[in-house]
């Protein structure tokens, strides 16, 4: 038995965690995490900026601004408030804002990518400078 519970307290330490603590999240950690389905990621630039540089590969495009924003992620989690979502925006000022619309509406797991899509000085190069994957943004056929 005493075996037992030394092999398993070993094994709790080795194991990473699935996930970093809620808060700054850079770029490259987003991506690793969204390739194992351990993150959803909102871009909360506008339809223009999707336009212009893509979104990020998989991600879901939810205008921070948009009246039925905070519907629209709970929609990007099937409404699980527990599951890490991480907002990006085009340097941090909106993905800030976003965080905390996000857990002031009671999601649990919310993580910022400070460093935007184009980088930003002292939080990092940004998604796009990294090499990380976009996705075209095709507006919606009206």
């Amino acid at each position: 038995m005493r075996f037992l519970t030394g092999a398993l307290l070993a094994a709790s330490f080795m194991a990473p965690p699935a996930f970093a603590e809620p808060g700054d999240l850079p770029a490259d950690s987003a991506w690793q995490m969204v390739q194992r389905g351990e993150i959803v990621v909102l871009d909360v630039r506008t339809p223009t900026e999707w336009a212009m540089t893509g979104l990020p590969r998989d991600s879901h495009g939810i205008n921070v601004k948009d009246r039925d924003f905070v519907a629209q992620a709970r929609g990007a989690v099937l409404g699980d408030l527990d599951h890490p979502i991480a907002v990006i925006c085009r340097t941090g000022q909106r993905s800030s804002e976003a965080a905390s619309v996000l857990e002031k509406a009671g999601f649990t797991h919310v993580f910022d990518i400070k460093e935007g899509m184009l980088g930003k000085e002292g939080a990092g190069d940004g998604w796009l400078k990294r090499g990380l994957p976009v996705d075209p943004f095709i507006p919606p056929y009206n």
